[in-house]
């Protein structure tokens, strides 16, 4: 008989927000309360490998093998599962996230009262944070929330002006640290138990300067060269005769380009002021998927893309940014008449 393990820790995989959420439960847990490597487990998930997950995973087998499931910046789009997950495990599943779909039907479908910190207007990095340091932790500053965290949060929920910053500052110091820690769980624990040992002594402030200093400039430089090539892109290769139907049967025109690297919503900014409501990214998969990111081009587009893709295609996300994987009949079908 395999011996349960203590921890169960899901998380976002595909960027800064989920992976440096999930290196701050770690650091926590093996530092504040001394378990081992031995009694975790983490898994880097995206949401359609949740789907499976579920499938192959009924909650009461979850439950023997392990005491407590933690998930951040991440949910099963099953509501089903979910009310599971909290009826089987009880206050022994935490969960923070900011996604707003799903939180609103935690709440629809009552299972709200899930342990942990939801809040759509912050992203899951400041409410583990929040959860952890503020709730249990008394004896730690709470009010210092790592210098590095906040400008990662400020980018992820898009809360930058809020949080005092820039968006050109935060988009860079993001896209340095992608690039530097590589979305790896390790190197972000790594990262966490040094920013949290600054600061407990003031005189390491210029180690966090110095640090936010070099992933600034080092994204500066590679956010440079990625607005140059993907301006080129839009413009040579863009179809911009997309159209998507929204939910009150509107028609608001599209831009998509099939592009298998990197994507987020400032790959579009050079149709900032047109009449091109939103971007399209398709990505191929290796499973014959594909994967879909949408995102709003101008800030002021009251259109939710997590609501309209979660309705339509199981997807989810923000309201600015969000995704889904379609299977290859599904992208085929949409293909034809370039409509969503």
């Amino acid at each position: 008989m395999i011996e349960q393990k203590k921890y169960l820790i899901i998380y976002h995989r595909e960027d800064n927000d989920g992976v440096f959420s999930a290196a701050i439960f770690y650091e926590y847990l093996i530092n504040e309360l001394h378990y081992s490597l031995e009694d975790l487990c983490f898994i880097g998930a995206d949401y359609n490998e949740l789907a499976k997950f579920a499938k192959e995973n009924p909650v009461k087998q979850l439950h023997e093998d392990f005491e407590n499931i933690i998930m951040t910046d991440i949910s099963f789009n099953d509501v089903s599962y979910m009310r599971a997950l909290w009826k089987e495990f009880g206050s022994h599943f935490i969960w923070c996230d900011h996604h707003a779909p799903i939180i609103r039907e935690s709440i629809a479908h009552n299972f709200d009262n899930i342990p942990g910190i939801r809040d759509t207007s912050r992203s899951a990095i400041l409410c583990v944070w929040k959860y952890l340091y503020d709730q249990f932790d008394e004896a730690y500053n709470t009010k210092k929330v790592p210098e590095l965290l906040r400008i990662l949060s400020a980018w992820d929920s898009w809360s930058y002006e809020r949080e005092g910053y820039e968006f050109d500052f935060v988009r860079d110091v993001n896209k340095g640290t992608t690039i530097i820690y590589n979305l790896e769980l390790g190197k972000a624990n790594s990262i966490i138990g040094l920013i949290k040992m600054w600061l407990k002594d003031e005189s390491n402030i210029l180690k966090d300067v110095n640090l936010i200093k070099q992933l600034h400039d080092y994204g500066h430089i590679i956010n440079d060269y990625e607005d140059r090539t993907m301006e080129n892109i839009i413009k040579n290769s863009g179809d911009t005769s997309w159209e998507i139907i929204t939910p009150h049967h509107n028609i608001h025109q599209a831009c998509a380009i099939f592009h298998q690297g990197a994507t987020n919503s400032t790959m579009f900014k050079c149709l900032n002021g047109t009449n091109i409501k939103h971007g399209l990214v398709f990505k191929h998969s290796k499973n014959g998927n594909w994967v879909l990111s949408m995102y709003n081009i101008n800030d002021d587009c009251d259109f939710h893309c997590g609501d309209f893709l979660k309705e339509k295609y199981n997807g989810g996300g923000h309201k600015g940014a969000a995704g889904c994987t379609l299977t290859q009949e599904q992208f085929i079908n949409i293909l034809k008449e370039k409509r969503l």
